[in-house]
């Protein structure tokens, strides 16, 4: 019998980060740049580039990096 997984995508982009669970969990997007998760037992984030992560906490909150761009005047993502 397979265990069903829940996975959540932490970042759209072309090289995504992906945070996987045998447990349940709730993503709540706050503003732009911010996600709070609740994860019930480990979760293991993937991402192609660099080595696998766990959670240490039921709460995490993930950002994504924003930078400034001088041409656009704004704030924007950062990416790799």
């Amino acid at each position: 019998m397979k265990e069903e997984k829940t996975t959540v995508v932490l970042e759209e982009s072309t090289n995504t980060h992906v945070l996987t669970s045998q447990n349940e969990v709730q993503s709540k997007k706050i503003g732009n740049s911010a996600m709070k998760l609740k994860i019930k037992g480990k979760g293991i984030v993937i991402h192609g580039e660099h080595g696998t992560i766990c959670t240490e906490s039921p709460d995490v909150i993930k950002y994504n990096q924003q930078e400034y761009n001088p041409i656009l005047k704004a704030m924007q993502k950062a990416y790799d």
